[in-house]
């Protein structure tokens, strides 16, 4: 990802799809799903980097046509492009440790698919409870951000519509969200669960010109709650 925030490359792959095929307008978005609680006192111990990168899931647990990617530096999926207005929507799919400071590790992985395609899976361990509060934080902010707008490093106008999704509860506690990135009368989808897993909140977000496959989605989502409650335990 090198240098970009995931808003701003976003918005990249959007500026690439108007040579491509991408969405033309943004229909009007469903509601978001209730407010979930997770559940407090975890007492799963809280996972260092190493371990986190190593319970993320691989290429074989997506799809066929992805592929991995380089792991993006750490830091490099924070903020939200040049300008944001509201200003705090800039963290709407910024990696979960930059959203909530605190975490004992980080970890991220990428893929890329077809026509511009891509599931990005980032991950972020608390210690001491804190990754229940992490989850409230980060299912919070979305709902702060049902609307806003930003400029890419172009200058070029770019709007975002959050909204409801409806995906089966997963791990200890999950919520779902979808994303609509739109320039220049195209659309760019992304969907994302986020998971709280023991001690740790992992935010995955598959992003496409098209509306991305939700069975797909909850797929790849039981199988990265699976790796974690591998690391983790129960």
């Amino acid at each position: 990802m090198g240098g970009l925030t995931r808003p701003a490359l976003l918005a990249a792959a959007l500026a690439l799809t108007l040579t491509a095929c991408g969405s033309k307008g943004s229909a009007p978005l469903p509601t978001f799903q209730p407010t979930v609680a997770p559940p407090s006192g975890q007492a799963a111990a809280a996972l260092d980097e190493i371990t986190l990168r190593g319970d993320l899931i691989d290429v074989s647990a997506l799809p066929s046509g992805f592929t991995a990617l380089p792991d993006p530096p750490p830091g490099s999926t924070s903020g939200a492009g040049s300008t944001t207005n509201p200003s705090q929507c800039a963290k709407v799919l910024a990696a979960i440790a930059d959203q909530v400071p605190g975490a004992t590790g980080q970890a991220a992985a990428q893929f890329g698919g077809n026509d511009f395609a891509s599931v990005d899976v980032d991950a972020a361990s608390y210690p001491n409870g804190m990754a229940a509060q992490a989850f409230s934080t980060v299912q919070s902010l979305v709902r702060e951000c049902a609307k806003y707008s930003g400029k890419d490093a172009d200058g070029t106008n770019v709007e975002f519509r959050a909204g409801g999704l409806d995906q089966p509860q997963a791990g200890n506690a999950s919520t779902a969200f979808q994303l609509n990135t739109t320039s220049q009368g195209l659309t760019l989808h992304t969907v994302v669960n986020v998971v709280l897993v023991g001690s740790t909140v992992v935010q995955i977000a598959w992003s496409d010109s098209k509306q991305p496959d939700l069975k797909q989605l909850t797929t790849i989502t039981t199988a990265q709650v699976r790796k974690l409650q591998g690391a983790a335990g129960p």
